[in-house]
C-alpha cells in the first residue's frame, strides 16, 4: 500500500501535462512521463493521449521524452519507439531524459534502428539545447 506522501508524489505525476516550448529559436515538445513511478499502465495510457499531439502536423518534431522517476523498462521504451516510428510526421531528433543507466545502454542499441537522431542525456536544459542545436 502506498503512504499518503507516495500518493501525492504520484498524482503530482500525473497532473504534469505535456507542452510545445520555445526555446533558443526552436520549438521542442516536452513529453512529460515522469514521477510516475511504478505505474505503467497510467505512463502508457497518458503517452497515447500526448501523441495525438505530437503527431499533428504543426507539432514540432524535435522531442524530450522526460521520464525522471519513472521505473521503465524495455517493454515501455519499445512501446514509445514503436508508436514514433508509426507517426505520419518525420520526427528529427528525439532526447530521452531521466533513464537508469541499464536503460540507457538499451536505448542506445535502439538508437541504430531509427531514423532520426536519438540519444539519453540526465540534464534536462542540456537535452534542451542538443534539441534545437544546428547540425
Amino acid at each position: 500500500m502506498m503512504g499518503v506522501e507516495n500518493i501525492e508524489k504520484y498524482e503530482l505525476g500525473l497532473k504534469k501535462k505535456s507542452f510545445s516550448l520555445f526555446f533558443h529559436g526552436g520549438e521542442i515538445w516536452c513529453e512529460h512521463l515522469d514521477s510516475l513511478y511504478d505505474q505503467m499502465e497510467l505512463l502508457k495510457q497518458k503517452f497515447m493521449q500526448d501523441l495525438l499531439q505530437i503527431q499533428k502536423p504543426s507539432s514540432s518534431s524535435f522531442v524530450a521524452v522526460i521520464l525522471d522517476d519513472s521505473n521503465v523498462d524495455s517493454e515501455i521504451l519499445d512501446q514509445i519507439l514503436h508508436e514514433f516510428f508509426r507517426l505520419n510526421k518525420q520526427l528529427r531528433k528525439v532526447v530521452f531524459v531521466g533513464l537508469n543507466s541499464k536503460m540507457k545502454r538499451y536505448m542506445k542499441k535502439r538508437s541504430a534502428d531509427t531514423n532520426y537522431l536519438m540519444i539519453c542525456m540526465d540534464d534536462l536544459e542540456k537535452a534542451k539545447e542538443w534539441l534545437v542545436r544546428k547540425e
